[in-house]
C-alpha cells in the first residue's frame, strides 16, 4: 500500500471510529486533600491551544481562550509546563498562549495549578535536530510534504475557526490520523524513529501526571491546557484508564451548564454572526 493510501486509511479509520472515542497557587498534597468541590459534573476536559496561531486567529484569540476558561470555571488547572517551574514560580517553558490567557485567571481564582509536562534536555535537543534533518532528507520528502502539508491545512483552519470547532471530536480525529501516519513513517526509518519515540514518551509522562492530578482531586473538574498536538493522545489514554473525559459538546451541555449561578449554554460560547 502506498504511503498516501496509508495516510488516507488512517484518516478514514479515525473518523469512522469516532471521531475518536472519544502554583501563584502551587498545588501541594495538603491543599489537594482539603480542596472544596463544587456540586457539578466531575471529569477532565482537554483544551487544545494553538500556540503562535492565536496571533493570527480571527476567532480563537488569546482573549477568547480567557473567555473559555471563565465559562469553564474549573476546580483544578493542569498546564503544559514542567512541575518544577510551576513550583518555583518561573513557569519556564510554558507556551505563551497559556501563560497569557489562562494562568493569570487561575492565579486570581486561587485554584490548584499543576505542571504536567516532561522534558529531557539532551534527548529534546536530539529530537529537535533530527526533525530539522528529516525535513532536509531527500528520501523523506514525499512523506514530509504529506504530513507537514496536513499540518499546514489544519493550521489554516485553526486561524479561521473558533474554540468549539477546533476542539471538536472530528478535528481531533483528523489530527490523530495525521500524527499516527507521521509516527508510522518515522518508525520505519533506522534514524528518525527516535523522533516518534521521544514524542510518545513525552505524551506518556503528561498522561501519568494528569492521572496523579485527578487522583488528588476526586470529584473535581480538571481543565487540562495543552497544545492541540497532544489532545488526541491524552484523551484516548485517559479514557483507557477509566477517567471521564469530556468532548467539547459534552462540556457545553454537562459542565458549563452545571453552574447554577451562570445561565450558560452552548450559545454563550458561540460568537454572534457578522452583520
Amino acid at each position: 500500500m502506498s504511503l498516501v493510501r496509508t495516510a488516507m486509511t488512517f484518516i478514514a479509520q479515525a473518523i469512522c471510529l469516532g471521531v475518536i472515542a472519544s502554583s501563584a497557587a502551587v498545588a501541594t498534597p495538603e491543599q489537594s486533600a482539603g480542596a472544596d468541590s463544587v456540586a457539578s459534573v466531575a471529569g477532565v476536559f482537554v483544551l487544545g491551544g494553538i500556540h503562535q496561531a492565536h496571533e493570527e486567529a480571527k476567532l480563537y484569540t488569546y482573549e477568547r481562550m480567557g473567555e473559555v476558561y471563565r465559562h469553564l470555571k474549573p476546580d483544578v488547572l493542569a498546564l503544559e509546563c514542567v512541575q518544577a517551574h510551576v513550583e518555583d514560580g518561573s513557569f519556564t517553558g510554558m507556551p505563551f498562549d497559556f501563560k497569557r490567557a489562562i494562568l493569570p485567571l487561575a492565579v486570581e481564582d486561587r485554584i490548584p495549578i499543576y505542571g504536567i509536562d516532561w522534558w529531557d534536555e539532551a534527548r529534546g535537543g536530539e529530537w529537535q535536530a533530527l526533525q530539522m534533518e528529516a525535513q532536509r532528507d531527500s528520501v523523506m520528502q514525499a512523506d514530509i510534504m504529506l504530513f507537514w502539508g496536513m499540518f499546514g491545512l489544519l493550521n489554516t483552519y485553526f486561524c479561521e475557526k473558533d474554540f468549539r470547532d477546533i476542539n471538536s471530536d472530528e478535528i481531533t480525529a483528523i489530527w490523530s490520523a495525521k500524527s499516527e501516519f507521521k509516527y508510522a513513517v518515522l518508525r520505519r526509518s533506522p534514524r528518525y524513529w527516535r523522533i516518534a519515540d521521544f514524542e510518545q514518551e513525552r505524551n506518556d509522562h503528561i498522561v501519568g501526571s494528569i492521572v496523579d492530578v485527578v487522583a488528588r482531586h476526586p470529584g473535581s473538574r480538571v481543565l487540562v491546557a495543552v497544545g492541540i498536538d497532544h489532545k488526541y493522545y491524552i484523551e484516548n489514554a485517559l479514557r483507557e484508564q477509566g477517567i471521564r473525559v469530556f468532548g467539547v459538546e459534552e462540556v457545553l451541555e454537562s459542565w458549563w451548564t452545571s453552574h447554577q449561578d451562570r445561565a450558560l449554554n452552548a450559545d454563550a460560547i458561540t460568537p454572534p454572526e457578522a452583520p
